[in-house]
């Protein structure tokens, strides 16, 4: 099977998807070009094959903000800021810092996810199990700070997980598994290739101006 390089680009860089061996792939001297960038119209109707909920609106800020499928899912609550149209991404690739646009139109998709959240969380927090895993130094440091909300998980696990640190039950962040599923189908519901290759341009939207995303 030949696959394109920007299909490839597409899982391991930005869906974090490991191909390994997959037989001869077509890795052409042509000069290096961008891949061609969708539509609006191509682009939602990738959204819309989207079931509504976390994924979905993952995949909207690895497209309207730029961010990898990690950083997007190791996102916490104080990370984002709403007044300012800012997410700031902590720890991304090459163990550094940076501040991207947070689109005006996922304001209000993210204030209604984060209610429940949060409502989530206390809940865990009543059961005894409201926290998430932080770096050692902090953790020792400020020993409540992993029930705070503000350093809550904005895409939290649908259950609870044993950390292997320390042994307390705590709510992960979502799998990328699940989120890198809800792509493929959507992209194979599309029937449109070319929307899987696109997808490799995680900055799309911020490098044209497409201020109509906003």
């Amino acid at each position: 099977m030949v696959l394109d390089r920007a299909l490839i680009f597409l899982y391991e860089q930005v869906l974090e998807i490991e191909l390994g061996d997959i037989g001869p792939i077509d890795r052409a001297d042509e000069p290096r070009r961008l891949p061609t960038v969708l539509s609006r119209k191509e682009v939602h109707r990738l959204f819309d094959a989207m079931s509504t909920g976390p994924n979905r609106l993952i995949v909207h800020l690895l497209y309207g903000s730029g961010l990898r499928l990690s950083e997007a899912l190791r996102l916490r609550v104080k990370e984002l800021d709403v007044g300012t149209s800012r997410l700031h991404v902590r720890d991304g690739k090459g163990g550094t810092d940076r501040t991207t646009v947070l689109p005006e139109r996922l304001h209000g998709p993210l204030r209604r996810h984060l209610k429940t959240v949060k409502a989530q969380h206390e809940a865990d927090c009543a059961n005894g199990v409201g926290g998430v895993s932080l770096p050692d130094a902090l953790a020792e440091k400020y020993p409540n700070a992993a029930t705070e909300w503000r350093w809550q998980y904005v895409f939290p696990s649908t259950t609870l997980s044993e950390d292997p640190r320390s042994g307390a039950v705590r709510r992960h962040h979502r799998s990328d598994s699940a989120v890198q599923r809800a792509v493929k189908k959507a992209a194979e519901a599309t029937r449109f290739p070319s929307v899987m290759a696109s997808w490799c341009w995680r900055g799309t939207r911020c490098r044209r101006g497409d201020a109509k995303y906003n």
